[in-house]
């Protein structure tokens, strides 16, 4: 079953990223589908947060999406080459945003096997939110699509993945601009699960 609406529409994004954690998600890009499980995550909450494209309630033409209302794909591209994809979520207006860092792949393996050009399954294919999204053709084309309709090129949904325990840690690429903002905790991942990058995360007592 899709995501309801209502599900990005709350304002607490932190309990968001965390719930994100064993969804499915799902492209259908080019009549090709694939998904993976969401693994790990990352929040990001305009305007008191320096590390958010938002920061600020700063509007400019590449982060437009992040205002829009909760439900929508927000991707961009960094260092000028990956790809990232990112949730929207709470009322339009409010710049909150949850980056997908990982997945645990499920469906169309083979696909993303070409499209990383990769000969065998290993972590490295999806384990970082610029490899897969390459994995499953997502690119900033999908920006501003609409995650909780049925027939979107890309979709969340429930899964059976049984999230034992989360642990959390500092967002990854911080530079000092961010101040005290980029030692915030607010990257969270499936504890001992193998797709996921490793650093040094401590335990979240949830």
């Amino acid at each position: 079953m899709v995501l309801p609406r209502d599900f990005y529409l709350r304002t607490d994004i932190l309990q968001i990223a965390k719930d994100l954690l064993g969804k499915e998600l799902i492209s259908t890009i080019d009549s090709t589908t694939t998904s993976g499980i969401i693994v790990e995550t990352e929040a990001y909450r305009a305007p008191e947060d320096l590390a958010s494209h938002a920061s600020g309630n700063r509007m400019t033409p590449r982060n437009l999406t992040m205002f829009s209302e909760g439900g929508h794909a927000y991707v961009y591209i960094s260092y000028g080459i990956h790809h990232l994809f990112n949730i929207v979520t709470a009322a339009e207006g409010i710049a909150h945003a949850v980056l997908v860092r990982a997945i645990e792949p499920l469906c169309g393996i083979d696909h993303m096997l070409r499209r990383r050009n990769f000969v065998d399954i290993k972590r490295e294919l999806v384990n970082g939110p610029g490899k897969f999204t390459k994995a499953m053709g997502i690119s900033i084309d999908n920006d501003r699509t609409l995650l909780y309709k049925k027939n979107s090129p890309i979709r969340i949904e429930e899964s059976d993945y049984n999230v034992q325990e989360i642990v959390l840690g500092p967002r990854v690429g911080m530079s000092h601009h961010t101040k005290e903002c980029g030692h915030w905790p607010w990257r969270f991942r499936i504890k001992d699960n193998k797709w996921t990058s490793k650093p040094e995360f401590v335990k979240y007592d949830w």
